[in-house]
Order: C-alpha cells, then sequence, then structure tokens
C-alpha cells in the first residue's frame, strides 16, 4: 500500500490549526485567489464568477490558478490580472506556494482543485480567508470559512462556483461561459473552411470511456447527415490523443466531405475550429463547453453526465442534452471499460435532435 507521506504530515500540522471566523470585510480585501486547474470544462465553469467578481469589484487583484495544459485558453480573459499554473500534485507545491506567497493572498476561492493539496496550498499561502463549496466530505475543511455543504448533483454545477461568491456580497446569478479568442485563434482554422458550407463537428473522445459513444453509431450518425444535405461537411474534432478514434470514422466513411481535424491544432485553435462550427454533436466533456463558450449550438450525448449539472445554459445558442439512465447498479462510471448503457441513445434520436436545431435557425 503506498503511504501519502507528505498529506500525512499535512494532516498533523494542520489538525489544530483554525479557521478565520472574522467577517470578511471587502474593502480590505486587495488580492482574490481563484483555483480552477483541473479540466477544461471545470474552468469554464468558472468564468461567470470570474466576471462578476471584476464587476463587482474592478479595484481588486483577481489571480487564477489554473492547469498548465489549458491555461492559453483564458489568457485573454479580462477579467483576470494574473495567472499562474498549477498540476494539483506535491511534487510542484512548494514552488507554486512560494510564488503565490509573494502576493499577499486575502481570499481563496478553491472552484475546482484536486485535494489533499487545495487546502493545504491556500492555508500555507496565508490565505485570510478559504472557500470551498462543495467541501462535506473534505478533510480539511475545518480550515474552510464556509460551514461544510454537500454536493447537490440536481444543481448546475456553476450554482456552486458562484455560491461562493455569496460570502463577498456577491448575489447575482449568471451562467454564461466565456472565453475570449483573439484573431490568432482562427488564422489557422480558416485556411481550411470554405464559405456556405454547414460545417458539423463530431467529438468522439471524452475524458473516460464510459460518456463515449461506440464509433459504430457515429458512423451510422455521419452517413444519415451526409445524406441529408449535400450542404453539410463533417468536421471531426478531438485531441492529439484521439485521433485513434477519428482516423478509424474517417477510414469507415471514405468520404471527402468529412475533415479529421483531430490533433491538428494548439489548444486555442481547436476552439477556434469549435467556434467556427454550426454545431458540435458530443458526449458530456471539455468541447461541449467550449463550444457553448464560443457561441455554438450542440447536441451532447450522455449517461455518466447530467444535464441538471453540465448542460450549458446560454442566451445565444442553443443546447440539447439527450440523456438516458444508469443502466447498470452501481455505476462505476470512470472504472467502466464497456459502455452499454450508451448503447441506448440511437442515431436516428441524435439526427432528428440535429434537424430541430437546424431547422430552428430558419424558423
Amino acid at each position: 500500500m503506498k503511504i501519502d507521506l507528505i498529506k500525512l504530515f499535512f494532516k498533523y500540522y494542520l489538525k489544530n490549526k483554525t479557521k478565520n471566523e472574522n467577517t470578511i470585510d471587502i474593502d480590505k480585501i486587495e488580492n482574490i485567489l481563484v483555483i480552477s486547474n483541473t479540466a477544461i470544462g471545470d474552468t469554464l465553469f468558472v468564468t461567470p464568477a470570474l466576471r462578476m467578481i471584476k464587476e463587482k469589484y474592478p479595484d481588486k487583484r483577481v489571480i487564477a490558478l489554473l492547469n498548465p495544459v489549458n491555461y492559453k485558453l483564458f489568457e485573454s480573459n479580462p477579467y483576470i490580472d494574473k495567472i499562474f499554473t498549477y498540476n494539483g500534485k506535491w511534487r510542484s507545491f512548494y514552488i507554486t506556494m512560494k510564488k503565490l506567497r509573494k502576493f499577499n493572498i486575502d481570499i481563496s476561492f478553491i472552484m475546482n482543485c484536486n485535494e489533499p493539496q487545495a487546502t493545504p496550498l491556500t492555508y500555507s499561502i496565508q490565505s485570510k480567508y478559504i472557500i470551498r463549496i462543495p467541501n462535506l466530505t473534505n478533510e480539511f475543511n475545518f480550515l474552510h470559512y464556509n460551514p461544510p455543504i454537500a454536493r447537490n448533483y440536481d444543481e448546475h454545477t456553476i450554482n456552486t462556483r458562484i455560491k461562493q461568491l455569496e460570502y463577498i456580497g456577491i448575489t447575482k446569478k449568471s451562467y454564461q461561459m466565456e472565453l475570449f479568442p483573439n484573431k490568432n485563434w482562427f488564422n489557422k482554422v480558416d485556411n481550411y473552411l470554405k464559405k456556405d458550407i454547414t460545417y458539423i463537428g463530431l467529438q468522439l473522445g471524452a475524458s473516460t470511456v464510459s460518456r463515449m459513444w461506440f464509433n459504430t453509431h457515429w458512423q451510422q450518425l455521419a452517413e444519415l447527415l451526409l445524406e441529408y444535405d449535400k450542404s453539410i461537411e463533417l468536421i471531426l474534432t478531438g485531441a492529439p490523443n484521439e485521433t485513434n478514434l477519428t482516423t478509424q470514422l474517417e477510414k469507415s466513411l471514405k468520404n471527402d466531405r468529412v475533415h479529421n481535424f483531430a490533433g491538428k491544432f494548439d489548444i486555442c485553435s481547436a476552439a477556434g475550429l469549435i467556434g467556427r462550427l454550426r454545431l458540435l454533436v458530443t458526449p458530456d466533456t471539455g468541447p461541449l463547453h467550449i463550444a457553448a463558450a464560443m457561441e455554438t449550438d450542440t447536441v451532447a450525448i450522455s449517461v455518466a453526465g447530467l444535464a441538471s449539472s453540465s448542460n450549458p445554459i446560454s442566451n445565444t445558442s442553443k443546447h440539447i442534452f439527450i440523456q438516458k439512465p444508469k443502466t447498470c447498479d452501481p455505476c462505476i462510471d470512470k472504472r467502466c471499460k464497456y459502455q452499454e448503457c450508451m448503447l441506448q441513445i440511437t442515431p436516428e434520436e441524435v439526427f432528428e435532435n440535429i434537424k430541430h436545431i437546424l431547422g430552428s435557425a430558419n424558423e
């Protein structure tokens, strides 16, 4: 059995520490740390909170601690003053702590970050107030300014982010995820795309097998779309580690109206590509939320993920979430190796929802 010695140290070191229970005086707050250093979607869920903090308190410095893999998507966000990156592991804990301590952090919002590192990190940088929701089962919640709060799966994830802001007097509700692309995001993409074409994206990969559809279903859906409208061309999106999926589908379709762009662009240009699509069909994974932030319509397919907590809420684009019930009891989700439950979602059902979105634009 592997023993986490650093975790044991912090459990011993922090066990007699207490949280700051003083009322937060926002006039004395100068530096605010927002931590979201996990997946792309997790950080996009934080973007409404970033806007609300800066709009309410434009004089406060907002520092973001982000994932080194995806932070470039957020460098252009006007509501962030300074970005640091952290991979969430003990190996880079000390150097991250050392950098952050220079900024005299007054309050830390742990929006999304893995424990056992997150709370010890914010305590070690001498943050006066540490806020994290949910935190009911968190072993370090005795250091959190807020009381223990359970996760509510019927509540949208963005709600759990903006709920933290109530402790600094922000009660506004906003659910629009945001990215702020510059022209460089589109330069390479636009070299490949033509005018007067309806580009529909197919995102085959997902963070876990449990959230992925089967390639046979993707093939059937693609064939339905290609037959339905000759002006439709399909873009296969994905990260470099998903090219095996897209290459397999590309070969099975053998159609020059299918373009395999998986792994072709850097992360910002990949977001730019999604922004150029008429619609993206995707599992409940990061590109779903990128599409919403880029104001691209989506049709999402899911069993393990929940529409109530994950489907984009937007005034600028349409988002249909096709969800089916779990078929295994218990559902092992991330440990699943054969996602039979996803067979409940048929290509015909997805196709009909795509037609609904395409048709609504002409009504």
